[in-house]
């Protein structure tokens, strides 16, 4: 049992790429490694990588499902805030709403 890779369709990742460079979206969830390197390759392509990488690291709450996502990232010099200890769906998206509501989240605050 695998999982078949299904290439994303650029114009919707180019309009994520804007809504994240604008500050319309506070919070990104990478389920796996591929999305990660997905987004960055099609931003490089378009020449947007250094606004994506500006936004996601100081106006967007990052959020990796495991390691080998958050390495993923960070191999794009993207930081991680947030990190499941269970790397399931369910403890992310938990994760996520503990983050923001025992550490608030700097990063939105200077974003709105």
């Amino acid at each position: 049992m695998g999982y078949e890779y299904i290439p994303p369709e650029e114009t919707k990742v180019l309009k994520l790429i804007e809504d994240i460079s604008i500050a319309r979206i506070g919070a990104v969830t990478f389920t796996s490694p591929p999305a990660a390197r997905e987004l960055f390759k099609i931003a490089s392509q378009h020449g947007l990588n250094e606004s994506l990488l500006t936004s996601l690291n100081r106006g967007v709450i990052v959020v990796a499902i495991g390691p080998s996502t958050r390495k993923a990232l960070e191999e794009n010099d993207v930081h991680v805030d947030v990190m499941p200890t269970m790397y399931k769906m369910g403890s992310m998206i938990k994760s996520l709403c503990d983050y923001l509501d025992n550490e608030g989240s700097p990063k939105m605050q200077k974003s709105f």
